[in-house]
């Protein structure tokens, strides 16, 4: 039980810095101008000089453990798998936030925006999955 503790803790963890690179290199660097120009800029909804990145980790840390809590419980036996199986997790997850947005807000000015998030996030959940496998695998052999 010791085990798995110490491999949850670990493998979310460095997941979620790892979460966080693969997230501000796709949404940020990638994606980010995209974005951008195609969400609406509602007055007082982004935070500019008060952005906490705080809470952008804690974020990140949350979906990591996720992740690393499902790894842990599955019976996913391959690096591969990992990845599809965690990435169709990050599909489902941006489909059903995105669809709430744009069917309840005029947050999103058009449909590409939408899925082009849904993609990289199934990318950016898929590989964190195939790098919390990785570390999970680590203690599952010892």
């Amino acid at each position: 039980m010791i085990k798995l503790i110490q491999a949850f803790l670990i493998s979310s963890i460095l997941g979620s810095f790892f979460y966080l690179i693969i997230g501000w290199l796709l949404f940020d660097c990638i994606l980010g101008s995209y974005t951008d120009a195609h969400t609406t800029k509602i007055l007082g909804f982004k935070k500019l000089a008060d952005f906490s990145f705080l809470f952008l980790y804690l974020s990140c840390l949350s979906y990591s453990s996720l992740i690393s809590f499902i790894l842990l419980n599955a019976t996913i036996a391959s690096f591969g798998k990992a990845i599809l199986f965690t990435s169709s997790i990050g599909f489902l997850v941006a489909c059903m936030t995105d669809f709430f947005w744009y069917a309840s807000s005029h947050f999103y000015t058009n449909f590409t925006v939408i899925c082009l998030d849904i993609a990289s996030a199934a990318i950016a959940v898929g590989a964190l999955g195939g790098f919390t496998f990785l570390v999970v695998s680590k203690f599952k052999k010892t």
